[in-house]
């Protein structure tokens, strides 16, 4: 329990509490102005101080960092662990704490970091020793006993923080209820591999990863012909030959077929021109023209002597003509034939010359069609790795896909079979809760804790029948509160003390108000923990529904809206 909260400022409201139900009124006095609020008079402020000293967060825009309260201190003493504690925290060293464990007779202090402050706190309170990812942490599980309003911890049973995580939420409370609390944590890392396969996912969709995931039946096609390939140009290197005159020699056989070429149209030529040579040649050796003589003589006509003379002459120099003519053929004729022949020859050596040229060129290449050779090849090998690295990341993809949905089905199968088994230890739990609900509605609304095995982890829900009003709303919160801090002061661990500010009674019926003060301390005193309430003087039963007097719970020290020293601080600012 808390025994006292006090400060170095010289008008803070020091506050000591008792056992039980302990309410902090705030009073509107008969001089009190229009302009004057019960907001500011420090109820709040009151668990703003509470979590202050218990390793809360002292950012650089904290109220305690900051004129006028940074150059001041704040001290509790309460019991922690059995032992009697007294923290004390200022706004000018706030990773530091000041710590005194009291005793009858002897007080040890000591200064020790935040952070240690917080491991001491979480293994004597809840016994919480593990750390690490996702484990339940000590801020997290004392900020359901000390609900804050400014960040919307009354807006739901299950959560103490407006923009709490879901892990947060189900890991914490799993330790909370007793429940396995390695299963919550398994389901965030589960929620943390899908992300990750989220975001893989959109970038290949995006084109943002489109070099690294596809789709795996497209990537081993296409890997597949893109090694094909790689392995024939590689074949084709392993028999290359680099022939040093590769140029020369093919040049040598462009040459070698242009000249092949003209010897073969010269041929041509040469055979047409045979061709007609040997039929002239047939015409002139056929040529015999019949004598004149003959041929008067066949007409039985008589020449003279001096004719037939005259006509020998003549026949003569046909003869002459026509022998003349047939040996310029014949030698034509052999002049070309021998032509033939040697363009033959020369076209027949031409083509074996470049036929090994040819062989040559065609066994091998020059250098640089080598290195432009292996170049392709390199290129194709870094394009095969890629193909071969984007069908093994889409395999891994979808493989892992697969895995996360038969990881989820697995995990929510095992949270049913835990929550079977806890059933004896819930079964407390529920009872609790249902209970409270019924004090509070005079048997009108049967309230439930539920706790449900889904396929995103355990689902929990505070819920009172009746509407969605904000009064019925804030019993949600109150009922599961007194749940959670009864579980642990049976237990024998907690804090020891739950306290609400004000705000928790805001739209909630005067009846129910007066019937939650009067089963808060019925559960305090049965079940020995503090009930530490603030509350506004004019919304305040004079009694509670048994007929005891409320100022039998009512400190002594009472805050108040008027002037600037009546409220918690002993000042405005």
């Amino acid at each position: 329990m808390i025994h006292e909260v006090t400060s170095s400022l010289p008008k803070f409201k020091g506050l000591r509490f008792k056992p039980g139900l302990n309410i902090v009124l705030a009073d509107r006095t008969d001089k009190s102005e229009q302009t004057d609020t019960r907001n500011g008079s420090g109820k709040s402020s009151l668990v703003e101080i509470l979590h202050h000293l218990l390793g809360g967060k002292a950012e650089p825009k904290s109220v305690f960092r900051m004129p006028p309260l940074d150059e001041h201190w704040f001290e509790m003493t309460f019991d922690l662990a059995g032992q009697r504690i007294r923290v004390r925290r200022d706004g000018a060293t706030p990773g530091k704490v000041t710590v005194a464990t009291l005793t009858t007779d002897s007080e040890y202090e000591e200064t020790i970091s935040n952070e240690q402050w917080k491991r001491r706190l979480a293994t004597r309170v809840f016994g919480l020793s593990e750390e690490g990812d996702w484990a339940p942490s000590f801020r997290s599980c004392i900020s359901y006993f000390l609900r804050r309003q400014s960040a919307g911890g009354f807006q739901t049973p299950t959560k103490h923080f407006s923009q709490q995580m879901t892990w947060d939420v189900q890991v914490n409370l799993s330790f909370l209820l007793g429940l396995d609390v390695e299963l919550p944590r398994a389901w965030q890392r589960l929620r943390e591999r899908e992300r990750q396969m989220d975001t893989l996912r959109k970038a290949a969709q995006g084109g943002a990863l489109g070099e690294f995931v596809g789709n795996s039946g497209e990537l081993a096609s296409e890997l597949a012909g893109a090694e094909d390939e790689l392995n024939t140009l590689a074949a084709a290197i392993a028999d290359f030959t680099v022939i040093p005159a590769y140029t020369t020699v093919e040049v040598e056989v462009t040459r070698l077929g242009q000249q092949i070429r003209a010897l073969n149209n010269q041929m041509v030529s040469d055979r047409e021109y045979l061709a007609q040579l040997e039929s002239s040649f047939d015409e002139v050796e056929g040529a015999r023209p019949t004598g004149l003589a003959e041929l008067y003589a066949a007409a039985e006509v008589q020449l003279p002597e001096v004719a037939l003379a005259a006509y020998d002459e003549v026949q003569a120099f046909h003869d002459s003509v026509i022998a003349n003519r047939r040996q310029y053929l014949a030698a034509e004729i052999r002049r070309i034939t021998n032509e033939l022949a040697t363009n033959t020859a020369e076209r027949d050596r031409l083509a074996e010359q470049r036929s090994d040229g040819l062989r040559l060129l065609a066994s091998g290449g020059a250098a640089e069609t080598l290195f432009e050779l292996q170049r392709d090849v390199a290129r194709r090998q870094v394009r095969v790795e890629q193909l071969r690295q984007r069908y093994e990341n889409a395999v891994a993809l979808e493989s892992q896909q697969g895995e996360l949905r038969l990881e989820r089905q697995r995990l929510a199968a095992a949270l049913t079979r835990d929550l079977a088994e806890r059933q004896q230890v819930l079964s407390p739990v529920f009872v609790t809760f249902e209970r409270l609900s019924q004090r509070l509605y005079a048997d009108q609304h049967h309230g439930r804790l539920i706790i449900n095995a889904t396929d995103n982890g355990p689902e929990i829900t505070a819920t009172i029948p009746g509407g969605r009003s904000k009064g019925i709303t804030n019993m949600q919160v109150y009922c599961f509160d007194m749940d959670l801090v009864t579980l642990w002061a049976r237990r024998g661990r907690g804090p020891g003390f739950l306290v609400h500010d004000s705000h928790l009674f805001d739209g909630v019926d005067e009846r129910q108000r007066a019937t939650a003060l009067q089963l808060g301390a019925e559960l305090a005193d049965a079940e020995e923990f503090q009930y530490i309430v603030t509350l506004n003087s004019d919304e305040t039963p004079a009694e509670l529904p048994n007929g005891r007097p409320i100022d039998d719970f009512v400190l002594p020290q009472r805050l108040t809206d008027y002037g600037e020293d009546g409220g918690l601080f002993g000042l405005k600012f």
